[in-house]
């Protein structure tokens, strides 16, 4: 008897053992990466091939970016890293979910309402090629430089693109399943929960990963462009007043704060496999 259990546990503790090992390889491969890209870029700064004052090396940079001195501003206006790195979060943050809530929203009233879609879908079709930055200008002349103006920017962003992912994730679901659920007395809003949100679960966190990265870089843009506070505002005055490592750091900041979250989505995407169809 304990043979037979030994022998239909294996294969689980071998998919176990392969699936960590692919994680580690992963990881291995990361830093190799990072740390060729790190000595190349010291050494290049080194023999003169790059300009150390418009490039700081990794000696300057990563210091600086643990010394606490990575602020810029004067006063009210101060901001340091951290501080600028959790207002541009928050917008994201707050953009991203408006946005994927009204697409949602949005999708099954097409789903239900003929005549929504008719009405809607032409519109969200043509609205969804505007880049984000084109809306910046109008932003900040209706509503202002605030925060409120960033927000607006990410929900512009996220809105109708997830709209079209979620659209597209739902006229792909199998007809089958469909068929069998009315077949067994689902309801319309059972239908919703039961059927078809976990038949798009997948395709809509795959969805939603792009559309964080198009909220990042436009909520980026716009602190950018004139909404005078977070992390791109920050970068744009360290620039301005020459402080070169502290826009490296800035930009670093931006890649791996967006890696990191994209893992987290990428993780969230794998338990939420376990409710899809």
């Amino acid at each position: 008897m304990s043979l037979i259990i030994t022998k239909q546990s294996s294969p689980k503790r071998t998919n176990s053992l392969t699936f960590y090992l692919r994680k580690l390889n992963n990881a291995i491969w990361f830093l190799v990466a990072w740390g060729l890209l790190i000595t190349f870029w010291e050494l290049f700064v080194y023999l003169g091939w790059l300009n150390g004052q418009i490039l700081p090396p990794p000696s300057v940079t990563i210091p600086y970016a643990f010394s606490g001195n990575a602020a810029i501003g004067f006063g009210q206006q101060h901001t340091s890293l951290i501080e600028s790195l959790m207002v541009t979060l928050m917008r994201v943050s707050g953009g991203l979910f408006c946005g994927s809530a009204v697409a949602l929203v949005l999708s099954i009233s097409m789903i239900e309402l003929r005549f929504c879609r008719r009405l809607i879908f032409p519109l969200v079709q043509t609205l969804a090629p505007i880049s984000p930055v084109a809306w910046i200008p109008f932003t900040i002349a209706v509503i202002g430089i605030g925060g409120q103006a960033a927000i607006f920017i990410v929900f512009i962003a996220v809105v109708t693109t997830m709209t079209l992912s979620f659209m597209a994730a739902i006229d792909g679901i199998n007809s089958q399943y469909i068929n069998i659920a009315k077949n067994l007395g689902c309801g319309r809003w059972k239908m919703w929960y039961r059927v078809r949100l976990p038949a798009i679960a997948m395709s809509t966190l795959t969805s939603l990963r792009m559309a964080f990265f198009g909220a990042w870089m436009a909520v980026l843009a716009g602190e950018m462009a004139g909404i005078n506070s977070g992390l791109g505002y920050m970068i744009i005055m360290a620039q301005q007043m020459f402080n070169m490592p502290l826009v490296m750091v800035g930009i670093l900041t931006i890649g791996f704060v967006g890696f990191i979250i994209d893992r987290l989505l990428l993780i969230l995407g794998h338990s939420l496999a376990r409710w899809g169809i």
